[in-house]
């Protein structure tokens, strides 16, 4: 059998495309977060990272002053998001209450899920951690500091008609 250079090239095109599949893949993976806990972390904003490929914003817990590391979405998304949000957006000091899903080895942090600044309700989320937002803006008030806690007391996930 003869082997051409076109050959050699597809061949390599094709173990190329198939390690650069794998590489996409294994960014993508929400393995590391318990996205079905999802829990309300309050504290006062270390950083705010607006960097590619996703945001991180770091916050002093509330509870006992350990500091946090959070990852979210895309830039690119956020700056057209409602309501936009941009690299200043959160600001050092700030206070904010979060709606997130912690990391599963127990680490300080996790996904971001909601955002609340000002009464201002942000989702800089992406796949690792997506909370029914609506359901939060109907339980936050209601003191639940949890999904499983609202579950509990009774409070239902209204599905979307089709």
């Amino acid at each position: 059998m003869k082997i051409t250079l076109k050959k050699m090239v597809v061949i390599a095109l094709t173990v190329i495309s198939f390690g650069a599949v794998g590489i996409a893949s294994a960014h993508h993976s929400f393995a590391m977060f318990a996205r079905e806990l999802e829990v309300v972390k309050t504290g006062e904003v270390v950083r705010w990272a607006f960097n590619s490929p996703h945001v991180a914003i770091y916050i002093r817990n509330a509870e006992d002053g350990e500091v946090w590391a959070f990852e979210g979405g895309a830039p690119p998304g956020l700056v057209t998001d409602d309501p936009p949000m941009n690299g200043f957006t959160f600001q050092p000091g700030d206070n904010v209450e979060m709606v997130v899903c912690p990391l599963r080895d127990g680490r300080n942090g996790g996904a971001i899920g909601i955002i609340i600044k000002d009464d201002i309700w942000y989702t800089p989320n992406d796949g690792g951690c997506g909370p029914d937002f609506d359901a939060w803006r109907d339980w936050y008030p209601k003191g639940y500091m949890s999904k499983q806690a609202a579950l509990d007391a009774g409070e239902v996930i209204e599905e979307d008609e089709m």
